[in-house]
This record gives structure tokens, sequence and C-alpha cells, in this order.
């Protein structure tokens, strides 16, 4: 079946809750609702899943397995990474993110587990970690069928979403009717994983309406920004859009080189705006500061996309605790 991919060429024209040990909890649960016009939307998730375990655990020395100080009594291979036979793309299902500390909001992927501990998809990063007893809440990702849970609209073999890696490829996923297939047009590509703070870009052909649901992350979250990916990237914050006016993001940039851009919300990711930080404040495109009262902002669900010329993270506070 030959598919009709109107995909917008985006990459080109961008250069809480304290936890008891080991108990699931669920903090403030929502939705959040998202209406896409016919063109190209870029859309960053602003829920996450509910967590299936909270508690301290042991980090090895060599990174690659955390085990909790108390033993949890899972179920063995209930966190396991997907294992589809080629050509279907596997990804993790889940991840242990740090919740407090210096290193709070560090997503770590998990490859499998046993009845007690985690094993990593790679080497727990930084190093320093290594060997440490951290506080720790699983959770399952969100994926493209999580995402479209509620969502009204979609046209079959029409409407598309494009994936920007990290190593600066892009990932091409078509919705079927149900769900979501890769670029061979027959593989199940459903489970794709969107990571806390980061988002897509969907091409539509009609009105699509989302209708996010999940919990309000309560605690910070790292957002990794890379030097050769197009960096779709916004607070979880699924009740207002988030000022660029005293964002964290503007210590996360480099000086007057990163570089921030908003578009339009009619599906022709027409610029609206274009930042640079000065290191402490946020700069229009004329180079000026903004003001307390600029309506510069992220638009709610729909993020903004930077550009950097060295991997690095931007922290985000929680909507819960700013």
């Amino acid at each position: 079946m030959k598919s009709n991919l109107p995909l917008t060429l985006l990459g080109a024209a961008l250069l809480a809750v304290p936890a008891v040990f080991g108990q699931a909890t669920s903090g403030v649960m929502g939705f959040s609702n998202l209406s896409c016009p016919p063109g190209t939307t870029i859309i960053v998730p602003t829920l996450v899943n509910s967590s299936v375990f909270q508690g301290q655990a042991a980090i090895s020395s060599d990174g690659l397995t955390i085990t909790p100080t108390t033993t949890p009594g899972w179920t063995a291979a209930s966190f396991n990474a997907t294992s589809f036979a080629a050509p279907t793309p596997n990804y993790p299902k889940y991840y242990a993110e740090i919740v407090s500390g210096a290193s709070e909001g560090l997503i770590l992927d998990v490859a499998s587990n046993s009845t007690t501990s985690l094993t990593m998809a790679s080497a727990v990063s930084p190093s320093s970690l290594r060997g440490t007893t951290v506080q720790i809440a699983i959770r399952e990702h969100v994926t493209l069928d999580k995402m479209s849970l509620g969502s009204s609209g979609l046209s079959p073999y029409s409407d598309a979403v494009q994936i920007f890696n990290s190593n600066g490829s892009t990932s091409t996923r078509l919705f079927d009717g149900t769900s979501w297939l890769a670029e061979d047009i027959s593989s199940a590509a459903g489970h794709t994983v969107i990571y806390p703070g980061t988002g897509i870009a969907i091409t539509c052909v009609s009105n699509v309406t989302f209708t996010f649901m999940g919990e309000v992350k309560p605690t910070k979250t790292q957002i990794p920004l890379y030097v050769s990916s197009v960096n779709i990237v916004g607070p979880l914050n699924p009740a207002s859009s988030a000022k660029l006016y005293g964002n964290t993001l503007v210590t996360a940039l480099s000086p007057y080189a990163d570089a921030v851009q908003s578009f339009s919300t009619d599906g022709s990711v027409t610029t609206t705006g274009t930042y640079l930080s000065d290191g402490s404040s946020m700069l229009d495109q004329n180079i000026v500061p903004l003001a307390s009262n600029a309506p510069d902002a992220i638009p709610l669900n729909r993020g903004v996309t930077v550009t950097v010329g060295a991997d690095t993270v931007w922290v985000v506070n929680s909507a819960l605790t700013p």
C-alpha cells in the first residue's frame, strides 16, 4: 500500500506526594486538551503515567543495576523492554526516575527486571551516581498509543507523526485507524516512546483533538537537549502556557548562541518568535530582554524547539511546585 504522507519538512525548516516505600502512588490526576488544525502541529504531552513503585534503591558500581533497599516483590520481566522481531522497532516500556536530591528528574530507561532489581538499558550517567543510594519512582513510558487515547479526528493512512531522535535521525509513524505503523507501513510502532518533556510533530488532513490523561508530574524533569537533533520540548504543565520570562530554560542555554523558536497554532508551522539567552535573561529577536509582563510563552501542550551548540539539559520544575 502506498501511503500519503503530507508531512512538513519541519527538521529542514528549524535549524507531590511523598512516597511510602514500595508503594505505587497516584498524585494529582487530570486531563488536558489540544486541538490541531489541518497541517502540522508540534505536540508535547504534559501528563505522565502514575508511578508503579517508589522507594530507596542502590545503584551498582558499574551503573547497570538498581536494587531497592527493601525487597520489592516484583514480578520478573514485568518492566522489560519490548522484544519484537525485526523490522518492528523496540523501545523501553518503563523508566526509573530519581525523584529527590541533586539529580532529581533524571530519567533512566529500564531494560529488564528480576523480582528484586532493575537492569538498566545503559549504565547510569553521570558516573558519580554509581555506587550511591537514591530515591526512585518507576513509571511506564508515554507512547504514541497512550497519546492517542481519547483522541478524535485522526485520518487513517493520511495522518502521521515525525519523531526527531537524539542522533539526528527522524522516524515517521503513520496512523492506521487504530494504532501507528513504522516507516515500512506494516510494522507496529504504537509503542514508540515520547520521553517526559519532549514532543513530536504531527501532520493532519482534518481537525484532530487530543485529550491527554494522566498524573501531573510532582517532581522536576531533566530534559536532554541534543546538538544533532531538532529538540521539541516543553514543561509538563497541563493547565497553562509557560512564560519565557524567568524560565529555567534561560540557564540551560549557551548565552547568545543557542536558540528557541515558537510557532503558530494554525498548522502552517510559521515561526512566531525567536529567542536567545544572555545567561540570566531571555532575549527576544531584537536581543532585548523580555519584561516580566511580556506575553512570550511556551504554548500549552505544543512546546517550542531548541537548537543547541553542545548537548545540555534543561531542568524543568513541576507545575505543582513552580
